[in-house]
């Protein structure tokens, strides 16, 4: 609503200015009152531009007709005026409608990636957009981060000076790990990647491998587990074996006592004889 409010009261003081300045012979002034409603359209309302132009500029050219009493060089120069007007419109609309559609193709990958998308300026380090899928894993609503500092959910400062010092050296696509904190204060392991790094905006793709590095904890903890039972079954097999020949040993010396005893006994008893 502030929007129309402003472009219509840009456009009939545009129009009132040039009724009165023509109505009391000036001639150089009014013709510059319509660049403003023009801005104006093109900002609010690119993809409308044109025809606002077009609608503007025969108004101002009409009155210049009726009020200029058909002085040649007054409609030369009012015609010449209708060419810029439109003009100006033509190149303005195209350049932020150019804009338009590639913020539109940004946010049509952020909603739809299966990666998180995580966007923010280089300079102020603040957060400028977040898709819904990188918002919903720091538990936040994404207006709650949009404008935030990285900080918020960035934890480690190291990791965000290495990544920034690897994109000024131009390496592009190099992954990096980072902790990112959630809302709650839980901890989340990701893989950040930047997609389109610039002066004024690094848009990052981001993986949270937090489920898989849990994973590899576990797995490394149940091979540690099972490396540790291992030694502690091979210790008690070798102690089992010990004791096994220890017994063994013990029996043979006891055979050969036994043994030996019998021989001199058989022997003591024959020399009797």
């Amino acid at each position: 609503m502030l929007r129309l409010l402003i472009v219509t009261v840009a456009s009939v003081s545009a129009i009132l200015g040039t009724i009165f300045s023509l109505t009391h012979g000036i001639s150089a002034v009014f013709p510059f009152l319509y660049i403003l409603p023009i801005i104006c359209v093109v900002y609010f309302y690119p993809r409308h531009a044109v025809l606002f132009a077009l609608a503007i500029s025969v108004i101002y050219i009409a009155l210049v007709y009726v009020l200029g009493a058909f002085d040649p060089m007054l409609v030369a120069v009012s015609t010449a005026w209708f060419a810029i007007f439109i003009a100006l419109a033509v190149v303005a609309s195209s350049y932020a409608n150019g804009i338009l559609e590639e913020k539109a193709r940004i946010r049509h990958i952020m909603d739809n990636t299966r990666d998180g998308i995580f966007c923010f300026t280089p300079g102020t380090m603040r957060i400028r957009m977040v898709n819904q899928k990188c918002a919903d894993w720091l538990l936040y609503s994404r207006d709650e981060l949009e404008g935030a500092p990285v900080s918020t959910v960035w934890a480690d400062a190291d990791a965000q000076k290495r990544f920034m010092d690897e994109i000024k050296t131009g390496k592009i696509g190099v992954m990096s790990e980072a902790i990112f904190r959630q809302k709650t204060g839980g901890m989340l392991r990701f893989i950040i990647s930047p997609l389109f790094p610039s002066k004024d905006m690094i848009l990052c793709s981001v993986a949270n491998v937090t489920d898989a590095h849990i994973a590899d904890e576990e797995i490394r903890q149940t091979l540690e587990d099972l490396e540790r039972q291992v030694r502690e079954r091979t210790a008690h097999l070798e102690k089992i074996n010990e004791e096994l020949r220890a017994e063994i040993l013990e029996r043979r010396k006891l055979e050969h006592n036994l043994l030996s005893g019998e021989l001199k006994d058989e022997y003591g008893h024959k020399e009797e004889k």
